[in-house]
Protein backbone atom coordinates (compact mmCIF):
# COMPACT_ATOMS: atom_id res chain seq x y z
CA UNK A 1 0.00 0.00 0.00
CA UNK A 2 1.29 3.41 -1.03
CA UNK A 3 0.25 6.76 0.71
CA UNK A 4 1.09 9.34 -0.97
CA UNK A 5 -1.07 13.34 -1.77
CA UNK A 6 -4.02 13.09 -3.86
CA UNK A 7 -3.03 13.38 -7.57
CA UNK A 8 -5.73 14.91 -10.20
CA UNK A 9 -6.73 11.81 -11.09
CA UNK A 10 -7.54 10.31 -7.86
CA UNK A 11 -10.18 12.41 -7.17
CA UNK A 12 -12.91 10.38 -8.35
CA UNK A 13 -12.20 7.89 -6.27
CA UNK A 14 -12.00 9.91 -3.17
CA UNK A 15 -15.51 11.41 -4.07
CA UNK A 16 -16.74 7.67 -4.38
CA UNK A 17 -15.19 6.49 -1.18
CA UNK A 18 -16.12 9.74 0.65
CA UNK A 19 -20.05 9.34 -0.30
CA UNK A 20 -19.85 5.36 0.61
CA UNK A 21 -18.20 6.16 3.88
CA UNK A 22 -20.45 9.23 5.11
CA UNK A 23 -23.88 10.04 5.84
CA UNK A 24 -24.76 13.30 3.17
CA UNK A 25 -25.51 15.39 7.17
CA UNK A 26 -21.62 14.79 7.97
CA UNK A 27 -19.97 15.70 4.77
CA UNK A 28 -18.78 18.61 3.82
CA UNK A 29 -19.81 19.69 0.17
CA UNK A 30 -17.14 18.17 -1.96
CA UNK A 31 -16.73 20.97 -3.71
CA UNK A 32 -15.70 22.51 -0.67
CA UNK A 33 -12.94 19.81 0.46
CA UNK A 34 -11.12 20.63 -3.21
CA UNK A 35 -11.11 23.96 -2.62
CA UNK A 36 -8.97 23.79 1.18
CA UNK A 37 -6.47 21.38 -1.09
CA UNK A 38 -6.14 23.38 -3.85
CA UNK A 39 -5.74 26.69 -1.20
CA UNK A 40 -3.48 24.80 1.17
CA UNK A 41 -5.35 24.68 4.06
CA UNK A 42 -6.35 21.18 4.23
CA UNK A 43 -3.94 18.05 2.84
CA UNK A 44 -5.47 14.90 1.40
CA UNK A 45 -3.57 11.65 1.84
CA UNK A 46 -4.59 9.11 -0.51
CA UNK A 47 -3.85 5.16 -0.01
CA UNK A 48 -3.23 3.73 -3.39
CA UNK A 49 -2.23 0.17 -4.98
CA UNK A 50 -1.38 -0.80 -8.19
CA UNK A 51 -3.02 2.83 -9.19
CA UNK A 52 -6.21 1.40 -6.95
CA UNK A 53 -7.58 4.22 -4.12
CA UNK A 54 -8.71 2.09 -1.23
CA UNK A 55 -9.02 5.05 1.40
CA UNK A 56 -7.99 8.96 2.22
CA UNK A 57 -7.68 11.16 4.92
CA UNK A 58 -8.03 15.23 4.83
CA UNK A 59 -5.94 16.70 7.34
CA UNK A 60 -6.43 20.34 8.60
CA UNK A 61 -3.21 21.89 10.63
CA UNK A 62 -3.66 25.16 12.23
CA UNK A 63 -0.78 26.74 14.07
CA UNK A 64 0.60 22.91 17.17
CA UNK A 65 -3.01 21.26 16.16
CA UNK A 66 -4.25 18.88 13.06
CA UNK A 67 -7.85 18.11 12.61
CA UNK A 68 -8.11 14.55 10.78
CA UNK A 69 -11.89 16.19 9.48
CA UNK A 70 -12.44 12.58 7.37
CA UNK A 71 -10.61 9.11 7.69
CA UNK A 72 -12.37 6.65 4.94
CA UNK A 73 -11.35 3.22 3.78
CA UNK A 74 -13.34 1.56 0.74
CA UNK A 75 -15.68 -1.11 1.64
CA UNK A 76 -13.80 -3.36 -0.58
CA UNK A 77 -10.85 -3.52 1.67
CA UNK A 78 -12.32 -2.46 5.20
CA UNK A 79 -10.30 -3.71 8.38
CA UNK A 80 -7.09 -4.54 6.69
CA UNK A 81 -4.91 -1.80 8.17
CA UNK A 82 -5.47 0.76 5.45
CA UNK A 83 -6.75 3.10 8.05
CA UNK A 84 -4.14 2.30 10.74
CA UNK A 85 -1.73 3.04 7.92
CA UNK A 86 -3.12 6.31 7.06
CA UNK A 87 -3.41 7.35 10.69
CA UNK A 88 -0.19 6.77 11.46
CA UNK A 89 1.84 8.27 8.71
CA UNK A 90 0.14 11.69 9.26
CA UNK A 91 1.08 11.05 13.14
CA UNK A 92 4.21 10.69 12.67
CA UNK A 93 4.12 13.50 9.69
CA UNK A 94 3.00 16.28 12.26
CA UNK A 95 5.06 14.76 15.29
CA UNK A 96 5.12 17.85 18.05
CA UNK A 97 1.44 18.76 16.63
CA UNK A 98 -1.47 17.38 18.60
CA UNK A 99 -4.04 15.37 16.35
CA UNK A 100 -7.54 16.13 16.87
CA UNK A 101 -10.51 14.27 15.92
CA UNK A 102 -14.50 13.86 16.25
CA UNK A 103 -16.37 10.65 16.47
CA UNK A 104 -19.97 9.57 17.06
CA UNK A 105 -20.88 9.86 20.66
CA UNK A 106 -21.43 6.32 22.35
CA UNK A 107 -25.03 5.94 22.59
CA UNK A 108 -27.12 2.49 23.79
CA UNK A 109 -30.09 3.46 21.71
CA UNK A 110 -27.89 4.52 18.39
CA UNK A 111 -29.45 2.24 15.11
CA UNK A 112 -25.65 2.47 14.81
CA UNK A 113 -24.14 1.63 18.18
CA UNK A 114 -21.65 -1.46 17.01
CA UNK A 115 -20.13 0.78 14.69
CA UNK A 116 -19.78 3.39 17.51
CA UNK A 117 -18.10 1.21 19.23
CA UNK A 118 -16.00 -0.57 16.51
CA UNK A 119 -14.74 3.07 15.44
CA UNK A 120 -13.99 4.54 18.77
CA UNK A 121 -12.06 0.95 19.77
CA UNK A 122 -10.12 1.63 16.11
CA UNK A 123 -8.73 5.19 17.25
CA UNK A 124 -7.86 4.37 20.54
CA UNK A 125 -6.02 1.05 19.37
CA UNK A 126 -4.32 3.84 17.06
CA UNK A 127 -3.35 6.21 20.20
CA UNK A 128 -5.72 8.22 20.27
CA UNK A 129 -7.64 9.19 23.99
CA UNK A 130 -10.78 10.96 25.08
CA UNK A 131 -10.42 14.64 25.38
CA UNK A 132 -13.41 14.56 27.74
CA UNK A 133 -15.12 17.13 25.67
CA UNK A 134 -18.14 16.79 23.35
CA UNK A 135 -19.20 18.95 21.11
CA UNK A 136 -22.07 19.07 19.31
CA UNK A 137 -22.59 19.36 15.32
CA UNK A 138 -24.38 19.00 11.91
CA UNK A 139 -23.66 15.30 12.36
CA UNK A 140 -24.73 14.73 16.04
CA UNK A 141 -23.65 14.86 19.23
CA UNK A 142 -19.23 14.19 18.82
CA UNK A 143 -16.96 13.10 21.38
CA UNK A 144 -13.26 14.43 20.40
CA UNK A 145 -10.34 12.17 20.84
CA UNK A 146 -6.66 13.38 20.41
CA UNK A 147 -3.06 12.26 20.57
CA UNK A 148 0.03 13.96 21.46
CA UNK A 149 -1.31 16.33 24.31
CA UNK A 150 -4.77 17.28 25.45
CA UNK A 151 -7.25 19.68 23.90
CA UNK A 152 -9.77 21.84 25.16
CA UNK A 153 -13.22 22.46 23.99
CA UNK A 154 -12.15 26.09 22.66
CA UNK A 155 -9.46 24.86 21.21
CA UNK A 156 -11.44 22.20 19.38
CA UNK A 157 -14.18 24.61 18.55
CA UNK A 158 -11.30 27.21 17.09
CA UNK A 159 -9.61 24.21 14.97
CA UNK A 160 -13.23 22.93 13.81
CA UNK A 161 -14.15 26.73 12.67
CA UNK A 162 -10.79 26.94 11.17
CA UNK A 163 -11.62 24.02 9.02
Amino acid sequence: MEIERIRKEQWRAVREIYREAFPRKERKPFWAVRRAVRRGRSQLWTAQEDGTVFGFLLLTIDRDMALVEYLAVSDRIRSRGTGSQLLQMVCAKERGKRIVLLIERLDDGADNREQRIARRRFYLKNGFVSAHVGIRSAGGSMEVLCRGGTVTGDECLSLHAYA
